[in-house]
């Protein structure tokens, strides 16, 4: 099992399963209190367990009829647009919206039926009405105009005189039209969620490597550091002691180094969206003295002869999330060695970085695939986050472009490029 399908089992729980509960809270506006009953009975009748039409299918009995409950709805019933208003704003505040209403037209009040929607409409965004009309109260084409292109499909209407069925099959329509975008509002969230998890892992796993890296160039340096410190206790003379002591103070700056950028890279992560004006060949050196026991340890050289100063408004954590993820995927590639080249130039109004390495390259089935989400050749030992975050980070949170490719000589080569100034 993958670490990011090992910490989503982890985690799952965190995210509630249960999909939205079924709205079927109905509000019925009609200055004709017999009109409004009769709709009210129609949706939730007094005998709710009705004995409906003899069945398709004739039972051992023939002629046995078939007990059928009826469509249950929650149906509030007022008689003019002031209480209707009440009873929106007293749903939304108390977060039981209705689904639904049925708007008489021509209300006999201030402000009639059409009136009455828009104004509801913008107290309740997901609310759906059906006129009742005589249709000569207004035109259908009358009514869109006034309420608009962005309600459109939020309303609808039946003429007079109407039938049971009808007014069923509205009601049924338009809650379950409630029902679904509600649905799709909640995946999306859930997806979100499960999204952000994976993120997550990707990253943790990303600074578990870069924590091993730095564990071991602490190793390296705290063994300069107390060689020196033996070797200027033993001094014969002051120059020999002061010489030792440079070394150790070279280390013990070295060190405070990689440990302040590995803090600040483990604390502020790419979902804070901190931007700020940072030089890239500075974010690059930050990352590499993160990785460079890693590179060390496989034998593989560093290339920065074409690395520019260029200054850009970026999430300068998130830059250097991108750059270790492109050295780890590097390391990964050259196993037993190879070279690294990095260059990073102003391109008119974006900057442009290209990391390429010698190793044995992309398969040409699997390219289209690199930068997928979960899409991985590394067995258990990758997560297949690394490349489809960094590519979100540099194509949406920076606005650029991220394309991974072979080099012509060999090895594979990540290009990517993003504005230098961030647009609002």
């Amino acid at each position: 099992m993958s670490n990011a399908a090992r910490l989503f089992k982890q985690q799952k729980d965190l995210i509630p399963l249960d999909s939205p509960v079924p709205n079927r809270r109905i509000l019925v506006v009609d200055d004709e209190p017999e009109i409004a009953k009769g709709i009210k009975e129609v949706l939730c009748p007094d005998n709710p367990n009705v004995v409906t039409m003899r069945s398709s299918r004739r039972s051992k009995s023939e002629g046995d009829l078939v007990p059928q409950k009826a469509s249950e709805f929650d149906v509030v019933v007022v008689n003019n647009p002031q209480d209707a208003l009440k009873e929106l704003e007293s749903s939304v505040a108390n977060k039981r919206p209705f689904a639904m209403g049925f708007f008489d037209v021509m209300l006999g009040a201030d402000i009639d039926g059409i009136e009455l929607a828009k104004r509801v409409m913008s107290l309740d965004p997901n609310f759906f009405v059906v006129f009742v009309t005589a249709y000569h109260d207004r035109s259908v084409d009358t009514i869109g105009t006034y309420l608009g292109n962005d309600n459109r499909e939020r309303w609808d209407y039946i003429n007079k005189p109407f039938n049971e069925g009808e007014i069923l099959q509205k009601a049924r329509n338009a809650s379950s039209l409630w029902d679904l975008h509600r649905l799709r509002e909640w995946q999306a969230e859930r997806l979100s969620e499960a999204n952000q998890i994976l993120i997550d892992s990707e990253r943790h796993s990303a600074m578990a490597a870069i924590g091993r890296s730095v564990a071991h160039e602490f190793g390296n340096l705290l063994t300069h550091i107390i060689g020196h410190a033996e070797l200027a206790t033993e001094a014969e003379s002051m120059e020999e002691m002061k010489s030792s002591l440079e070394v150790i103070l070279k280390a013990g700056k070295t060190a405070a180094s990689v440990l302040k950028n590995f803090r600040n890279l483990n604390e502020s992560g790419t979902s804070e969206k901190e931007f700020m004006v940072s030089d890239l060949k500075t974010l690059l050196q930050e990352a590499l003295e993160l990785m460079e026991f890693r590179f060390r340890r496989h034998g593989i050289k560093i290339h920065t002869e074409n690395v520019e100063s260029v200054t850009a408004y970026v999430n300068k954590n998130a830059i250097i999330q991108v750059f270790a993820n492109l050295f780890i995927n590097a390391i990964h590639a050259m196993d037993q060695g190879g070279e690294l080249y990095i260059s990073i130039k102003k391109d008119g109004g974006n900057a442009k970085i290209v990391v390429r390495d010698t190793g044995s390259g992309i398969p040409e089935e699997i390219l289209p695939r690199v930068t997928e989400s979960l899409f991985t050749t590394k067995g258990k030992e990758g997560s297949g986050l690394g490349l489809a975050i960094c590519k979100e980070i540099i194509e949406i949170e920076h606005r650029g472009q991220f394309k991974v490719g072979n080099h012509p000589q060999g090895g594979a080569q990540i290009d990517l490029s993003f504005p230098i100034e961030r647009e609002d």
